[in-house]
């Protein structure tokens, strides 16, 4: 009775150990023990595979490149700072108006067979402006010219020493024309002398000595009668330029003469002051 019991049990135990080995892979799956399942070779347990993430496939990108531009081509840029100014001080500006003048004189004359006249004036206000402007003459001038679109045949004879006879010639001639054109006056010319006049006998003693005295004026001719110095001389022509303006001006104040001749020109005087 005893023995039936252990029997029992001993049978019960080994097919709960057949049934563990079958669920656990021990029975029948292992390698040259497969009809041994009490084999004492331990199972070595398949390792859990590693699943590596997927990485996307990158596309290399791609090397940059850069267009080569000439040096003739290139702009440089110049960029000018304007540096802020601070003013210390006011300065006044000067006017772009010129001042007023008064006309004292404006004469226009033709001047013909040296003729001469004199101006006799105050100056006052300075500067004191003697302008002149000059149309000299004209004259005609005739010249000859070849004529280029004819021409004359002249025949002629001439004696020929080698034969001892004369023999006829004959050869083309250019025909010539006479024609005239204007042309400035060569005897046009025009002469302005501004004279200083002191009535103070010291005082124009005192300008000839300034002026190197009486001798040295005297050979420039510059001394004018008993009390006057030329202080200016200008014209046209005659040992002056031929520019048909001049202008002249007196800083001094006094008393003067304006002294103009000329010839087969027409000329405009004006004197003006402030």
């Amino acid at each position: 009775m005893m023995v039936t019991r252990l029997l029992s049990v001993l049978l019960v135990i080994v097919l709960v150990v057949v049934s563990v080995g079958y669920l656990t892979g021990v029975i029948g799956n292992s390698h040259g023990d497969s009809g041994n399942m009490f084999s004492s070779t331990t199972p070595t347990p398949s390792p859990t595979p590693v699943f590596a993430t997927p990485t996307s496939t990158l596309t290399p990108e791609a090397a940059p490149t850069w267009d080569t531009i000439p040096i003739s081509g290139q702009v440089n840029e110049i960029v000018t700072f304007t540096p802020t100014v601070t003013m210390t001080a006011t300065v006044p500006t000067m006017s772009d108006i010129a001042p007023a003048y008064f006309v004292h004189m404006d004469d226009t004359m033709q001047y013909n067979t040296s003729t001469v006249r004199t101006f006799d004036l105050d100056v006052v206000e300075v500067p004191f402006v003697l302008y002149f402007s000059f149309n000299p003459g004209k004259v005609k001038k005739t010249y000859v010219t070849k004529d280029a679109t004819s021409s004359n045949s002249v025949s002629y004879n001439f004696w020929n020493p080698l034969t001892g006879k004369y023999e006829s010639k004959s050869q083309t001639e250019s025909r010539y024309s006479v024609k005239s054109t204007d042309v400035i006056d060569p005897n046009a010319w025009f002469r302005i002398d501004v004279i200083r006049v002191y009535d103070d006998p010291k005082q124009y003693a005192d300008a000839v000595q300034l002026g190197g005295g009486k001798e040295k004026l005297a050979e420039k001719k510059l001394l004018y009668g008993d009390n006057g110095i030329i202080v200016k001389q200008d014209g046209y022509a005659r040992g002056y330029s031929s520019e048909v303006e001049k202008e002249l001006k007196l800083f001094s104040s006094g008393h003067y003469f304006i002294k103009v001749t000329g010839n087969q020109i027409v000329a405009n005087i004006q004197m003006l002051s402030p």
